[in-house]
């Protein structure tokens, strides 16, 4: 697949950033473009490198030549106050730009289409996930919660959260790509809070047009299983298959329960025991809300163990897609694949390099939602990379350890000058470029 992968989803940062408005006073730091804060900010969390800025300005100073420049454009070398302050008057909308620009690198390589599979649509999961927490540093846009603490105190908890949004592959050990996510912030002069599921329905009607052409089914935990959001995502031009708990929708369970209903049930060696997958549906049931109605199809799975003798997994959905013998299985396929989220988006931006839950810097305003959008787009690049750049892969799979492959990059950029990304990947791969 593509060479020069990097340097195509890099000249999308760099363009949308070089459309960001300029705020600043004309004695405020015009010295440095827009550009520059965004992309060395960037070039820290690409690296999941927190000294960046400073080793490459130490080589700017020993050797009049830095990696700032050659790999990612940074004309001057901005510092981390610096960053953060200017950082803290963009709104997040005008980064989006960049997540777009990525995912048509994508779709231009072919590789966006090995995630279709219900009627030709691709699974996008949408989930929660808090970004940010403090007792102590806090914006008027942070939402809060009373805890009590060991001694009994109650004490305010301050925290920021995003409803992430992400493509996934159901069945297979694909990378995921985030797209654009909805901040959960509370606004001047709102009495109440904002949340979950009001952000939800915003990143629904803010996205439709965008998406519009890639045919999404949304995925979503028991939260998204409303009437509302349902009858949202279909005015919307989009599909969806939302976990649904009977202890939730009591109406829908009782109708589940009344309802004609087909079974299936297919059993299974796994080359370690015997399993036996149960699939039951109802199609043509009501999703009800304040009088209104909406005709939705209902799955249930379970899956048995024949060697333990017990049920180790049971989950239900409902859907607007059609449920039969020939799609029952491929619909709980992708069901299941919601963990994705949680387990190869979340838990790898929180614990494994990304440090998402990091303060990077709070700011007033958008600083912490800007640096969460620029850690997701490293994320994504680097999905990206390993879905279609030759270069990349064979560095990444070079190394046994994820965290290995990073080490070596941070070390190579902060010691040496590379010229461009191809000689970075060839000396990290263990080939040295000639000359």
């Amino acid at each position: 697949m593509g060479r020069g992968i990097i340097k195509r989803l890099l000249d999308g940062l760099k363009d949308t950033a070089a459309g960001l408005p300029d705020k600043r006073g004309a004695s405020n730091g015009r010295k440095y473009r827009i550009a520059d804060f965004v992309l060395g900010a960037f070039a820290v969390f690409y690296f999941q490198h927190p000294s960046m800025l400073n080793f490459q300005e130490s080589m700017e100073q020993r050797e009049k030549r830095n990696n700032l420049r050659s790999l990612f454009g940074v004309e001057k070398i901005p510092g981390a106050d610096q960053i953060r302050n200017v950082l803290d008057g963009i709104e997040p909308g005008g980064l989006y730009g960049a997540f777009d620009q990525a995912l048509e690198v994508v779709r231009e390589e072919g590789a966006l289409e090995s995630y279709r599979v219900l009627n030709g649509t691709i699974p996008v999961v949408l989930d929660g996930t808090w970004y940010f927490s403090s007792e102590e540093i806090h914006c008027d846009h942070c939402l809060t919660m009373e805890k009590k603490n060991r001694e009994g105190e109650t004490r305010t908890l301050y925290y920021h959260d995003m409803v992430a949004a992400t493509i996934v592959k159901p069945g297979k050990p694909e990378v995921v790509l985030p797209l654009i996510p909805e901040f959960i912030r509370n606004e001047d002069g709102k009495e109440k809070q904002d949340c979950e599921r009001n952000a939800a329905k915003r990143w629904i009607k803010k996205q439709r047009e965008r998406y519009a052409a890639l045919k999404l089914t949304i995925m979503g935990d028991d939260l998204y299983c409303c009437h509302q959001i349902c009858t949202e995502l279909l005015e919307a031009g989009m599909s969806f298959l939302l976990t649904c708990k009977e202890e939730s929708h009591p109406w829908i369970a009782e109708q589940v329960r009344f309802g004609e209903g087909e079974t299936l049930e297919v059993r299974e060696w796994n080359g370690r025991v015997h399993l036996r997958h149960r699939y039951s549906w109802v199609n043509g049931i009501e999703n009800r809300a304040e009088g209104e109605k909406l005709l939705v199809n209902y799955v249930r799975y379970e899956l048995y163990n024949e060697r333990k003798g017990e049920v180790t997994y049971r989950n239900s959905w409902i859907t607007n897609h059609g449920v039969n013998s020939g799609t029952v299985r491929n619909l709980v396929d992708c069901g299941r694949a919601r963990w994705k989220i949680e387990n190869e988006h979340n838990n790898v931006l929180k614990h494994h390099g990304y440090n998402l839950e990091h303060n990077f810097g709070h700011g007033k305003e958008y600083a912490n939602e800007i640096f969460c959008l620029l850690n997701l787009v490293a994320f994504l690049f680097h999905g990206i990379q390993v879905l279609v750049e030759d270069e990349y892969r064979k560095a990444y799979t070079s190394f046994g350890r994820k965290d290995d492959f990073f080490w070596a990059l941070r070390y190579e950029t902060a010691r040496y000058f590379h010229e461009n990304w191809h000689d970075l990947f060839l000396t990290v791969s263990g080939i040295v470029p000639d000359g």
